[in-house]
């Protein structure tokens, strides 16, 4: 009974008061309110390195399909490639990188042609061979990929805002 009259009847000191002064709470509000722009100045950066990552994973892709449908492809003809008007092929892409027909899906068009005409006959000079001798086994395609809509994309003279890249591949049988 004494530890219960401690504390009955009499008033807890002023220095004991629970709560939190205004001070304290605008200072904890500027805080989090300092933090919170800096992580909304921070969105925009994050949105376009996620497109660009998007954008860089279907080209990507694009390529290995190509590149793959050529290694399939008969030797002789390169899936139309060698023999074709121009020598080149055209296809169209949707937003995730796989071919499509319909040009309302279309986000992506992929230009595919030899990268030298000389090399359909004669093979392929790698860079290291320093006697220049042509390899039958080998054949190098160029494959352009244009972030556009429009199936007659001119590939040649791309406008400048353009997202066109430009990739080389080697072709390789071992059998022709």
């Amino acid at each position: 009974m004494k530890a219960n009259s401690l504390f009955s009847g009499s008033r807890l000191p002023s220095s004991i008061k629970s709560g939190f002064s205004l001070v304290e709470v605008v200072l904890a509000v500027g805080i989090m309110g300092l933090g919170v722009v800096t992580i909304l100045g921070l969105l925009p950066h994050g949105l376009d390195m996620s497109r660009r990552t998007a954008n860089e994973q279907a080209q990507t892709r694009i390529v290995d399909q190509i590149v793959g449908e050529l290694q399939a492809s008969d030797w002789a003809t390169m899936g139309g490639l060698i023999g074709s008007g121009g020598g080149q092929q055209l296809y169209q892409f949707d937003d995730q990188g796989l071919r499509t027909t319909q040009s309302q899906y279309t986000t992506y068009v992929a230009r595919v042609k030899m990268a030298e005409v000389a090399e359909v006959a004669s093979g392929t000079i790698l860079p290291s061979n320093k006697t220049n001798i042509r390899n039958q086994n080998l054949r190098r395609v160029s494959i352009d990929v244009a972030a556009v809509q429009n199936v007659n994309f001119n590939f040649d003279a791309p406008p400048p805002a353009a997202q066109l890249k430009r990739f080389t591949s080697l072709i390789a049988k071992m059998r022709p």
